[in-house]
């Protein structure tokens, strides 16, 4: 199994160092926005919101009275403070909240990265309340692929992804849960670039096509778990 042995330190220096979030691709930028919209339909409007992985802080635009963001660097949790939210330097393995004590957590693009992502699924189960939501999104049957690092010689994940998920995998992390799946940004028009073409088009018009294209050809960018407690 793939691990990090000192993530922490690797997320720190990597927000250090990259900006994953400046793409000047408009091609990128369009298909990204769809996504974050797909994602924000199932957001509703909660009291109390905690965002794992914080990154550009897109989540803000959830309706709330508060929210959370965590995040392993404290350059990026800099970035993100608003009159409604709350930063905390903490990992998703140990989420520093009480049990049953929020009532929406985002977790997009994030158990990919993790030694454990059986722990932070526990952790969330943990702090989300009766009644609350968890969204959580992972690339889709991701091809994991390796590199020879120059400095230490080990083979090391491109991306630092040591996880590939399909939804039986999501889906088993979360066993006693009422919990939807599904699959977006189908690959086929990821090919061929097109999401540019849509930048300025309400996400059901992209889904009119994304949707059948998935049902034909089971090749999707991300698969998206949505969690009821």
């Amino acid at each position: 199994m793939n691990r990090c042995d000192d993530y922490i330190n690797h997320y720190k220096l990597d927000a250090e160092h990259f900006d994953y979030f400046d793409n000047p691709d408009p091609t990128d930028v369009a298909y990204e926005r769809l996504f974050r919209e797909f994602l924000l339909g199932f957001a509703g409007k909660k009291a109390r919101v905690l965002d794992i992985g914080s990154g550009s802080g897109w989540t803000s635009r959830i309706p709330h009275e508060q929210l959370y963001h965590v995040d392993l660097s404290l350059r990026n949790l800099g970035s993100l403070k608003s009159d409604s939210s709350a930063q905390a330097l903490a990992d998703a393995h140990h989420l520093p909240f009480k049990d049953e004590s929020l009532d929406l957590v985002i977790a997009s693009e994030i158990l990919e990265h993790l030694n454990t992502p059986e722990t932070a699924s526990r952790e969330i189960w943990r702090v989300l309340k009766p009644g609350g939501r968890a969204i959580v999104s992972t690339p889709y049957k991701e091809r994991l692929r390796y590199t020879l690092c120059i400095h230490c010689n080990q083979v090391t994940p491109l991306n630092a992804h040591l996880h590939s998920f399909d939804r039986e995998m999501l889906l088993s992390l979360f066993p006693s849960a009422k919990k939807n799946v599904y699959l977006f940004g189908s690959k086929v028009l990821a090919n061929l670039r097109v999401a540019r073409l849509f930048a300025r088009l309400p996400l059901q018009i992209w889904r009119v096509i994304d949707y059948p294209l998935l049902k034909l050809i089971d090749k999707a960018q991300h698969v998206v778990l949505v969690v009821e407690k």
